[in-house]
């Protein structure tokens, strides 16, 4: 039964990490959205899918940035009820830690079982289909460099295309001579119009010719074979399998569980340590908010930054050293967890009222 604390608590920590999120979103969203709009300036995508992949590259960002969104909004709402003197109040009523971190938890479990939706099942989504956009704009861009009145080429020179006119976005052709090989056959392709298809499944562009009129021969050879057909299909960019290179980050977690790669086994246990690192910051957060009377707040808040600093390492560190099997596979990256208790531990210890205790004990039995 959640008490009327725990409700006061879970209001005050779930609107400064809203708050916190919006602004730490707005930040990386918008540093995102310039990159990818410097790209669609170059022409190395379209304007169509400039704001879906803004969307998609929003979900990687909100995966990664609500943990830390979460820690500072426990630091916030924790700290100024210090500073307003509510946790002394409460403490005399029988609040101590345990219950502080208790009521926390109630805030924190949600928000680790959505980073883990978005760990295990969304961010590789979002990669995935982030990867297949920016190759079907690769392999389009190749015919949306082409110029009316200049010879284009294409597949590395297999095919020589010439256009009269072009529409401006360059899916409308007049006038169209195209020479190519046809099962090893030198052929010649003449039209009146044509367009641009994509075909959705294989990813493959194709140049379709309108009453087009195609000439197969040797030259200096008499004998020419000449067919009249009312549309003909041209492949111009075929998508090659073999090159697109999968990013780890782009793989299915059931893919991941399946392989024992230690690429892909290091990525798996990234994604999984990322919602458990929110019960990680929230003790944290719980015990660094934390104040005595007449402390200043400016202490709390770079011991906060090198604890963060000092996970982050941490966790690339031990990512690094299973990638390249430095760590045995049953440590795999888990030990950055129990470091960090411990250090936690530390600072429970530096923030209690104990070190005090202990420190007046020192400076009086070294006095004598």
């Amino acid at each position: 039964m959640i008490s009327i604390i725990d409700r006061y608590i879970l209001r005050e920590v779930i609107k400064s990490f809203l708050a916190i999120l919006t602004v730490l979103l707005l930040i990386f969203t918008s540093n995102s959205f310039i990159k990818i709009l410097q790209k669609a300036v170059s022409g190395t995508i379209s304007n169509d899918v400039l704001f879906q992949l803004v969307a998609l590259k929003s979900v990687d960002i909100l995966g990664m940035v609500i943990p830390p969104a979460f820690f500072f909004a426990v630091l916030y709402a924790i700290g100024r009820m210090y500073r307003d003197s509510e946790m002394t109040a409460l403490a005399s009523c029988g609040f101590g830690f345990r219950r502080i971190f208790r009521s926390v938890t109630y805030a924190a479990l949600p928000v680790a079982l959505f980073v883990a939706s978005l760990t295990l099942f969304g961010m590789p989504w979002a990669e995935e289909t982030s990867t297949q956009i920016y190759e079907r704009q690769k392999e389009e861009a190749e015919m949306g460099s082409a110029v009316a009145g200049r010879f284009n080429e294409f597949k590395k020179g297999k095919v020589l295309f010439f256009a009269e006119e072009m529409s401006s976005d360059k899916t409308r052709l007049e006038n169209i001579f195209v020479q190519n090989r046809l099962h090893g056959d030198l052929g010649l392709v003449t039209a009146d119009k044509g367009y641009q298809y994509v075909d959705e499944e294989t990813g493959d562009v194709f140049m379709v010719l309108q009453g087009a009129h195609r000439y197969v021969g040797t030259p200096g050879d008499a004998g020419y074979a000449i067919g009249k057909m009312e549309e003909f299909g041209m492949r111009i960019a075929e998508k090659e399998e073999d090159a697109v290179v999968v990013h780890r980050k782009a793989l299915s977690t059931s893919f991941l569980l399946g392989s024992e790669n230690s690429l892909h086994q290091a990525e798996l246990q990234t994604r999984i340590l990322m919602p458990l690192s929110v019960f990680v910051f929230s003790l944290a957060g719980v015990i660094l908010s934390r104040s005595l009377p007449r402390e200043g707040t400016y202490g709390r808040i770079v011991l906060s930054i090198l604890f963060y600093t000092f996970f982050l390492n941490m966790q690339a560190l031990s990512n690094s050293w299973m990638r390249d099997e430095i760590t045995p596979y049953w440590m795999g990256q888990w030990w950055v967890f129990v470091v960090t208790l411990l250090l936690i531990w530390v600072l429970y210890f530096i923030r209690s009222e104990s070190s005090f205790q202990v420190n007046r004990w020192l400076s009086q039995r070294f006095a004598r």
